[in-house]
This record gives structure tokens, sequence and C-alpha cells, in this order.
């Protein structure tokens, strides 16, 4: 049952994804500025946007965010029928290797319990026939009497401990049913959740709709709504992140924030998106941030973070360093890290309007070669020359604003695509981009 199997992964990134996205990026321009060359970095790509930093969407931005949340719902409802019809199936027929292997346990501590049942009498009335020799039986009787006594008493302890070994893998057989069992149900409880989770997508993008309509400001607002202007010389690079990163080991790559305003500024800031993340998949990454050249390594405790680097002259700059340590579970784990910037000054605020999408990928580490014993050769005169080794550098493919891939059927891939295009779509109707912050933090 390939699908429902693979269900908990496919779910995670189907409806997770494109949430937190909702909840944490800006509206995005369609032109990125290339990190430094060096060190090794993979190449930004663009994130779709539904119309410029700070403006409202339009009603026709709307409408078509209103579609494909729709198509989005959909196909989470066509995914969590199917899923049902397939599980309903399996543990019907028990055709599934679980199943198959409880009903031979059973019927084999069937065949043992019997065996033993019938050792049992076969003792009894052995026991019971050598109590009822009369005093007059010869020696010989009572000896061939008492033989086979011992000879059924041993055959019921040998039917007694195949028994209790049929009766052990049986009750293995049944756990492991029940795992099975329980597995499938909670699969198919996250696909419920995710038609939920699309049906209040799809509320949302519609009331959106509906209040744009209704107040006549679909796009049309050019008064102050309270969200920061969109301002990219404020630069956020990011550098260092390899196309590959190894399984339990950790990396350390930096994002910096340079002002190239032309005026000062007041506080800058560095925003970092782990995507797609969510609360229990950012634990797996243990990623840390420290600022400057602080020793000091702090938590980063979600998906994402928005980190104040300090006040920035015209030209300078600020590194926001960062550090992941994935964990061996997420061998072929797919995603990316998603960079971009802000600033205050004089109590105005400004945000990039482009995101910088650097993919990576968490790959096992390479297992070291067992070394080959080799003849005590003497080397020949004039000592030997080495070759240098030479590298290779991998960048990671982009994903052009897509969900990156979690290993997750394909059946369950539509679903994450269809969810992921129609948030990113509708998030500047959902969800405010950077808006005026209200403290000095």
């Amino acid at each position: 049952m390939k699908t429902t199997r693979t269900l908990a992964t496919a779910v995670a990134a189907a409806v997770t994804a494109p949430l937190l996205l909702l909840a944490a990026a800006p509206a995005y321009a369609t032109t990125v500025t290339p990190p430094p060359a060096a060190p090794p970095v993979s190449a930004p790509t663009p994130s779709p946007s539904p119309a410029a930093f700070g403006k409202k969407p339009s009603i026709a931005e709307l409408e078509k965010a209103v579609a494909q949340a729709r198509k989005a719902h959909q196909d989470a409802v066509a995914v969590q029928e199917a899923a049902l019809k397939e599980l309903r199936k399996s543990h019907r027929e028990r055709d599934w290797p679980e199943a198959v292997a409880l009903v031979a346990a059973e019927k084999e501590a069937e065949t043992a319990t019997a065996a033993h049942t019938a050792a049992a009498k076969a003792r009894e009335e052995a026991e019971a026939k050598l109590a009822a020799l009369p005093g007059t039986a010869t020696p010989e009787e009572r000896e061939a009497a008492e033989k086979a006594v011992e000879a059924a008493r041993a055959t019921e302890a040998t039917a007694a401990t195949t028994k209790a070994t049929a009766d052990a893998k049986r009750a293995a057989a049944d756990d492991t049913y029940i795992d099975r069992y329980i597995e499938d149900v909670r699969a198919y409880s996250l696909l419920r959740k995710a038609v939920e989770t699309a049906a209040a997508d799809l509320a949302a993008a519609e009331k959106a709709l509906e209040d744009a309509k209704k107040n006549g400001d679909g796009g049309d607002d050019d008064g102050d709504d309270g969200m920061c202007k969109g301002d990219d010389r404020l630069v956020a690079e990011l550098t260092g992140l390899p196309a590959k990163v190894t399984a339990g080991g950790t990396v350390d790559f930096t994002v910096r924030v340079t002002n190239n305003t032309g005026e000062a500024v007041d506080r800058a800031y560095g925003r970092v998106t782990l995507a797609p993340g969510t609360h229990t998949l950012v634990p797996l990454f243990k990623p840390r941030y420290a600022v400057g050249t602080s020793t000091t390594w702090r938590d980063w405790n979600s998906w994402g973070i928005d980190v104040n680097v300090g006040a920035l002259k015209p030209g300078a700059h600020a590194d926001l360093r960062l550090r992941l340590s994935p964990s061996a579970k997420l061998e072929k784990w797919s995603g990316r890290i998603e960079v971009s910037g802000s600033y205050e000054r004089d109590g105005e605020c400004a945000a990039n309007t482009t995101l910088k999408s650097h993919t990576f990928q968490v790959v096992a580490a390479t297992p070291s070669p067992t070394p080959t014993p080799t003849a005590n050769t003497p080397a020949p005169q004039g000592g030997t020359k080495t070759a240098p080794l030479t590298g290779t550098t991998t960048t990671a493919a982009t994903t052009g604003g897509t969900l990156a891939k979690t290993g997750s059927s394909d059946a369950l891939n539509g679903l994450a695509v269809a969810s992921g295009a129609a948030v990113l779509l509708g998030a500047a109707a959902v969800y405010g981009t950077h808006r005026r912050r209200t403290t000095g933090a």
C-alpha cells in the first residue's frame, strides 16, 4: 500500500509548508541579485509575487488566488478520497504484509495449541492406564506402562514449548499489525486535516476578495496602510551555504547586510527563513545564529528569524552568522534558505521587494573506504610524485518557487505544488508583509 505508507511525509510538505509561507513570507518581486561568487553558494531564485511590495493586490489577482485556492482544496479532497478508498480496501482484504504475517502466525499458534492439547490428553490416558494396572500385572506390563507415561510426558513438554513459541510469535505479529493500522489511520487523519486547512485557505481567499470588492480598494489604495515601503538598496546576501550538507554534520554560513541606501539607517535587519519549515522540522536542524563577531550562539527556535544587526552608516555592512546541524534522520531532505533585508530610519521602515532563495540538500555521510593492505615495496630512488586531487563543485538545482521534494509519493506531490502556488499568490491578500515596528527592539 504505497500511498498510505508515505502519507505523513507528503502531507507535511503539502500542508505545513504553504501555511508557513503564508505566515512568514512577504510579497516578492521577480528579480534578484546574485550572491557573491565566493565562497561557494547556491544560485538564488525569485519567488512569484501577486503584486509589488507594500501594495494591495488587484481584484484580478485576488480572483486568481481564489481560483487556485479552490483548486488546491479540490485536490486535497481528491487525495483524501483516494487514500480512504485504498485504506478500506487493504484492511478489508487484509492483503498487506503485516496482515498476511498475522494470519500465518495465528494458524501456527492454533496448530501448536491443538498439538499440545492432544499431547496432554495422551499423557493423561497413559497415566490412567498405569494407575489402573491390577496387582496381577506382570513386571513387563508395568514397565511398558511406565515407559508409555514417560514418553507421553516428554511429548507434552515438547508440545508446550512449541505452543509457547507460536503464541509469542502470534503476539508479536499482532503488535506489528496494530502498529501498521494505527500508522495508516494517523496518516489518513493528516489528510483530513489537509482538507480542512485547504478549506480554510479558500475561505480566507474568498473573504479577501469579497472585502476588496466591498471596499473598492483592490490595488487602488495609495494611502498609508501601515506597511513598510519597498527598498532593495539594503542588500542581504548569503554566502557559504554549499549545495549539499552532510547529515549529522555542521555547516556555517553568513548573511551580510549592506547599507547601499546612501543614508544612515537606525536599525538594519536580516531575515532568514528555512523553507519548507515546521515546528517539528526546525529542531532537527538545531539552527543557531550570532551577530557580528559575537561568540554567543543563540537558538533559532522557529522556521524564520528577523535579526537586528544594528545601525549602519552609508556603505557599511554587518554580518549575521548562521549554523545548521542537520540530524542524521534528514538524509535525502531537500529545501532552501531564503534571505531578505529591511531597515528603520526616523520612525519609517523599508524592506526588500525581493527574496533570495538558496536551495540545498541534506545528504548521507560518505563512509570511509576500508584500507587495503599493500605489500611493503621499497620506493624508487628519486622519490615519488603525487598528483593533486581535483575537486568538483555541485550546485543545487533551483526550485523556481515550488515546494521542495520530501520523498512523498507521486499521488501527493500534486497537492503540495497546487497548495503552495495558491498560498503564495494569495499571500499579500491575507497577511501584511513587513510593518512598522512599534518598539525599539
